[in-house]
């Protein structure tokens, strides 16, 4: 039975609950409290957000995909929302989906770094030298700038594998 108290909470109620939940990292409590927040308010869009992380941790990546995409029905211009849909359609093998959403998310902020790296990863599963090595670059001068030593040294090696890989020297690309 509802109490009076849970039927008087507000969709910012629920979602502020969910956050709470999830910072305990009480995932299903924490999905339970977003979807309350989502059927009082279709398009609280943080609450599809979060909502979409949540599954992304427990891993049920299929869920997960879907809250993203809703919520990029409220702010297609989210690059973060375009970033996180882009890993998980990649762990689900949607590839095309995630090329698309990388895509997407850099298109909205050149300077995403952690976007221009998954997608160069992406491009070297598919053995597109090229295209990993153009995104690993711009991803380690990003991180270099961010100050981000572990990712920097990170990008450079990856780099130096699809060199030897690929077959590409350095200043073929420049």
């Amino acid at each position: 039975m509802t109490s009076q108290t849970e039927s008087n909470k507000t969709a910012e109620d629920w979602f502020q609950e969910g956050l709470a939940l999830g910072r305990l990292g009480n995932n299903e409590s924490a999905i339970a409290a977003y979807r309350k927040a989502v059927d009082l308010d279709p398009s609280h869009f943080r609450a599809h957000f979060n909502m979409g992380v949540r599954y992304g941790k427990i891993p049920q990546n299929v869920q997960a995909r879907d809250c993203f995409k809703k919520a990029l029905e409220f702010r297609p211009e989210d690059a973060m929302c375009h970033y996180s849909l882009a890993v998980v359609s990649n762990l689900i093998g949607e590839a095309e989906e995630a090329f698309s959403h990388y895509r997407e998310a850099i298109r909205i902020d050149p300077g995403f770094a952690k976007a221009h790296s998954n997608l160069a990863m992406l491009h070297y599963s598919f053995k597109r030298g090229k295209d990993a090595v153009r995104h690993l670059r711009i991803a380690k001068k990003l991180f270099e700038e961010q100050g981000d030593q572990q990712m920097t040294a990170n990008a450079d090696s990856i780099l130096k594998d699809c060199y030897n890989e690929f077959g590409i020297e350095p200043e073929d690309l420049v």
